[in-house]
């Protein structure tokens, strides 16, 4: 796909140095991407974490700076751009000053035509995740799932840029977010198919907004059993509870106890749940226990088969020869 904006932060900073390496500040690595990364100075940066896919290109954008800095940005394609600000947010330059855009839990779409911008950020951190749909692949949704000029009808630059109006990230958008920038990387087409998933889950997100409110820390928590469930569901490993913490930017002890509360069990109980639940799924397709006990990351089938009987109150294969 091509890349529907670029930014240049040495047009405006012409000492800035440019790097594909992450700052080590960074708060959250996206495995399968590729990486832009700008150092005004060790307390002023910006990174951009890229992927190209056939129909898809996403962006994952961070910036930490210790004053309000401008970026400019070339447009390159009219290309419809959803974004989500997880931190932070930023304005647009305007003749008669900068023009709110997107603040710290919203989101919206975005329509621009080639032009040259530029955007304001305030002194802080800002996060910033988005993408946009190649045109042929977006056009297979639903009718009542096209975008149009209806849906983007938020001037914010007479005849260049346009937004729809911002609303409040959701629950589901969290979770879908997290599982995104969370994939591993894969070769080529594997790659660009998982991301689709999530991507079209996104798309139809915005358009039927989801009205239940949690707090960060609620969000955080659903994104991470969000993401151990689609693990455990497409047959991949689940990290430890520590890697899943640092992965969600929340510590351990405390994801553990705020799961506890919120879901009146422990997060290994919910891992153990869902394994089991799987295991009668792949049960059902004929898999060999000794695949399913593998796929399911237990070390040994016996491992597994103690695990079922706990679960299910019988051994995998009685639950195969009863057909339940």
């Amino acid at each position: 796909m091509i890349p529907g904006f670029m930014i240049h932060l040495g047009a405006i900073y012409p000492a800035i140095a440019k790097s594909n390496k992450l700052p080590k500040e960074v708060s959250y690595r996206i495995p399968y991407a590729q990486v832009d990364s700008w150092y005004k100075d060790r307390y002023n940066w910006c990174c951009m974490q890229w992927h190209n896919a056939k129909h898809v290109y996403l962006y994952n954008i961070e910036l930490q700076l210790s004053e309000r800095t401008r970026i400019a940005v070339d447009i390159n394609h009219p290309d419809t751009h959803w974004q989500y600000a997880l931190q932070g947010g930023y304005s647009l330059v305007g003749p008669d000053g900068a023009i709110p855009v997107l603040g710290e839990g919203g989101k919206h779409l975005l329509r621009g035509a080639p032009s040259h911008l530029q955007v304001e950020v305030e002194a802080g951190r800002h996060w910033i995740v988005g993408f946009h749909v190649a045109a042929s692949w977006l056009g297979r949704y639903p009718e009542e799932l096209a975008i149009d000029e209806q849906h983007i009808s938020r001037e914010l630059q007479h005849g260049i840029l346009y937004q729809s109006a911002p609303t409040a990230i959701s629950e589901l958008d969290r979770a879908e977010l997290y599982y995104l920038l969370g994939l591993g990387p894969s070769r080529h087409i594997l790659q660009d198919s998982q991301i689709y998933l999530p991507i079209s889950k996104l798309v139809e997100q915005m358009q039927t907004p989801d009205d239940t409110a949690l707090s960060p820390v609620q969000n955080k928590v659903q994104a991470v059993r969000y993401y151990i469930k689609q693990l455990i569901d497409t047959d991949q490993a689940v990290p430890s509870i520590s890697a899943l913490a640092d992965r969600f930017g929340i510590d351990k002890n405390y994801l553990g106890r705020r799961h506890q509360l919120l879901h009146g069990e422990s997060l290994a109980t919910y891992i153990f749940d869902q394994k089991q639940d799987r295991a009668l799924v792949l049960l059902a397709k004929k898999k060999p226990i000794s695949d399913i006990s593998h796929l399911l990351g237990y070390s040994h089938s016996s491992a597994f088969r103690k695990a079922f009987i706990k679960k299910h109150g019988i051994c995998p294969s009685e639950y195969r020869r009863r057909g339940t």
